[in-house]
């Protein structure tokens, strides 16, 4: 049975937040169990990250770099207080194994957790017979905010299970269908016959809603495209409601010259910026030379390009520093 028992410190209270609106924090839901880990010690203070986000703590305590901690989310302190002590999280270690594997498997995807959200999930786990196997596509659905049906939970338990070679097979067909595309009405095609082919494209609507506020997008399913050499796209897409809502693209391609590389596309009202990432300096300064004829090609899309950036592929984390103190 899982624990969440800590050794450490017993509160967390977040200070100066001038770098950020107080809307970061609403994603966060209050009386929410969050689950953070230190990065790094620097000087007298730390780095940690909690749901996704760098934060920058100060602390009466030395903590250790990787240590983790659990806690609740309590917003109705201004500032934010992190609530540490055994007997606050208690309610959530008298959970049943079943309930708990649950609230493993929201932490671990850097998902805010509730009772209640607890309980639902559970309730309906039940329903499909108790099934774990089920709980993976849940939460895809929940993250995405798409109602938490059961027909949904069996086509994207049902993508998860596929091949590449399934993969390739079924995005060739969609890629058939949409060249004989003409008009609207034909959309309906892509539904019929086949039941495989209709599931792999439902499949690919319901993971193409973006993940919301949700900083690190690697804890889900991508989107899986084939290219026409047979080579895998994975793909995530994620929005950021406040204080603005801002769409992220993130793909990730594999060649068997060049490597992994990645793009991330940002897009904001009628303006997007593109970042292109690889794991290697040589792939970069490639990349580089082809630069200013890439630039010509985006711009001269619709939509109006701000920026088009290269660099290494580093761990994505946070994007925001916040601070807080910890206190014994």
């Amino acid at each position: 049975m899982t624990s969440y028992s800590l050794q450490g410190p017993e509160s967390v209270r977040f200070q100066s937040q001038e770098q950020l609106p107080s809307s970061s924090f609403t994603f966060i839901p209050n009386g929410s169990l969050v689950k953070g880990v230190v990065l790094e010690r620097q000087g007298d203070s730390y780095i940690v990250e909690i749901q996704g986000q760098k934060m920058h703590a100060t602390s009466s305590l030395k903590l250790d770099v990787g240590e983790q901690f659990t806690g609740i989310w309590d917003s109705t302190h201004v500032p934010p207080l992190l609530k540490l002590k055994p007997e606050e999280i208690a309610a959530y270690e008298k959970l049943s194994e079943f309930e708990q594997s649950i609230v493993s498997a929201l932490l671990d995807r850097h998902l805010a957790v509730t009772e209640d959200l607890v309980k639902k999930l559970s309730s309906l786990l039940m329903k499909m017979g108790g099934d774990m196997g089920n709980l993976p596509a849940l939460i895809e659905l929940y993250a995405r905010g798409l109602p938490l049906e059961e027909p949904y939970v069996k086509i994207l338990s049902w993508y998860f299970s596929l091949t590449v070679k399934q993969i390739n097979k079924y995005f060739r067909a969609l890629k058939d269908k949409l060249k004989n595309l003409q008009d609207e009405k034909s959309i309906e095609s892509f539904f019929e016959g086949n039941a495989e082919e209709s599931a792999y494209v439902k499949s690919l609507l319901l993971l193409a809603r973006p993940l919301k506020n949700v900083i690190f997008p690697y804890n889900f399913a991508p989107l899986i495209f084939s290219l026409e050499d047979g080579k895998i796209v994975s793909m995530w897409v994620s929005s950021q409601e406040e204080p603005k809502k801002i769409v992220r693209l993130i793909f990730h391609f594999k060649g068997a010259n060049i490597g992994l590389i990645e793009g991330e596309l940002v897009f904001d009202a009628d303006a997007y910026g593109v970042t292109l990432r690889s794991n290697s300096k040589v792939v970069e300064e490639l990349l580089s030379k082809n630069l200013t004829t890439l630039k010509e090609t985006l711009e001269s899309l619709s939509i109006r390009l701000i920026y088009l950036n290269l660099g290494l592929i580093k761990e994505p984390k946070g994007v925001a520093y916040l601070g807080f103190d910890v206190k014994a």
